[in-house]
């Protein structure tokens, strides 16, 4: 029988509490207080750069609230509101768009959010349209999508493999039923 050794000064020095790293940089290093002048100058930097691109689309909104989540989302089961987010994503694609190099592959796409799957699939094929026309993605891009299954169709599916997307992290935090009322995310087993 071996004995299981635990170093305590280690357990002690990390039973803090700390940042949730979903994302790189993580939200903690979000702010509004950086002067326009200085974030325009941050992103004409990257002009000379011939690296690859990464692109992140953070798709807020669920229709209901799991109760673990840590993500920004928006919680509605009006559908509609999506359609004004993605007016928006496209102003902002079209305001960053002239700032990068022409030509930097982007070799790695993700949908993140809240629920990607919230988007109806023709909001999907149509921010899919939108990425491929401004940025010029890699022709091997690794594009993953974060899915709900309680939420997500077949014509889901369709429509994000349409825009190219070849990756899927699908959100089960547990199969106990109890566990699932407890964290407000009922999602049967067959499902």
């Amino acid at each position: 029988m071996s004995v299981l050794k635990v170093d305590l000064d280690l357990v002690q020095k990390y039973n803090v509490p700390g940042p949730r790293y979903t994302s790189y940089p993580p939200a903690t290093q979000f702010t509004d207080q950086i002067a326009t002048n200085v974030l325009l100058g941050k992103i004409r930097e990257t002009f000379v750069s011939d690296r690859e691109l990464s692109l992140y689309f953070h798709l807020p909104f669920c229709q209901t609230l799991c109760w673990f989540c840590g993500c920004t989302t928006v919680i509605t089961t009006q559908q509609n509101q999506s359609a004004a987010y993605l007016a928006y994503l496209e102003k902002e694609m079209n305001l960053v768009a002239p700032f990068l190099k022409p030509g930097r592959k982007a070799i790695q796409l993700h949908f993140g959010g809240g629920t990607p799957t919230f988007l109806q699939p023709d909001e999907i094929r149509a921010l899919g349209r939108l990425i491929h026309s401004r940025f010029a993605v890699a022709e091997e891009v690794e594009a993953g999508v974060e899915i709900d299954p309680r939420r997500v169709t077949r014509d889901h599916i369709k429509a994000l493999r349409e825009v190219r997307f070849n990756r899927a992290s699908i959100g089960i935090q547990d199969n106990n039923p109890e566990v699932q009322q407890a964290v407000h995310r009922i999602q049967p087993l067959e499902m």
